[in-house]
């Protein structure tokens, strides 16, 4: 049943636009909807190729483009499956991680402070929503092997991840990634950083055991979903004790 091949006939863009790119972003469209889970298996591309009224051929490469674009996972025997944050999936951006000194990786959440929150008008400037819309507000500590490695202070947009705040209070993840994978069918996609020096604040004194007027490494963390909304801003202070990698994983 070719239900979905009206799709691409119906949308109203230019014609130079390849039918294997309207089909990609039709495929992405399907998957933001919510029809495809992460993890779950896509369609073959000969079942892809009767449902859009394309050839094999044009199923193939929009399939390829979401392959490189890390969308989607190909394995071979078991065929295509949306990627997932969750089990060790390889991500698609580059992000700073931090280790202790023997390398330790800051696995340890201790979560300070989980509130909701109104967003103020930068925030709300870089979400794309109003000013004094609801947001999720988190401080929480990171450490690794009980010591304390950076603080963290975040923001989520609670228009795509209504009562957030609630259901990390309630969970408390590890994995921030992965709790919007799992509750909110939300993959992020993209991480934005801006890394800058700063001096130890309060909450560093009391939490990283930093002295006043220590150097911190400062972080601006944006997560960006698979349609490209930001979906989260972190800020990060990071101990002078901490070392840190660029990681793909």
């Amino acid at each position: 049943m070719k239900v979905k091949s009206n799709r691409l006939v119906d949308r109203a863009e230019p014609a130079k636009i390849p039918l294997y790119q309207k089909m990609k972003d039709d495929l992405v469209q399907r998957v933001l909807s919510g029809e495809w889970r992460p993890g779950e298996l896509v369609p073959s591309e000969t079942a892809l190729a009767n449902e859009y009224s394309v050839s094999v051929g044009t199923a193939r490469k929009a399939i390829e483009q979401l392959a490189q674009e890390r969308m989607v996972v190909r394995q071979r025997g078991r065929g295509t499956t949306i990627a997932t944050n969750r089990g060790g999936s390889t991500k698609p951006f580059r992000f700073l991680k931090f280790f202790s000194r023997d390398h330790i990786r800051t696995e340890e959440s201790i979560y300070l402070e989980i509130m909701p929150g109104k967003a103020t008008a930068q925030e709300a400037k870089s979400f794309g929503i109003e000013a004094g819309a609801p947001v999720a507000r988190m401080v929480r500590l990171r450490a690794a092997n009980k010591m304390p490695m950076l603080i963290e202070r975040a923001a989520i947009r609670e228009d795509l991840c209504p009562k957030a705040s609630q259901l990390i209070t309630l969970h408390r993840p590890v994995s921030i990634s992965s709790f919007l994978d799992r509750m909110f069918n939300i993959l992020i996609m993209r991480i934005d950083e801006k890394i800058c020096a700063a001096l130890a604040d309060e909450e560093d004194i009391k939490h990283l055991g930093a002295a006043a007027g220590d150097p911190v490494l400062a972080v601006e963390r944006l997560s960006y979903d698979l349609a490209g909304r930001l979906i989260q801003i972190s800020q990060l202070h990071v101990a002078k004790e901490a070392y840190y990698a660029t990681s793909t994983k």
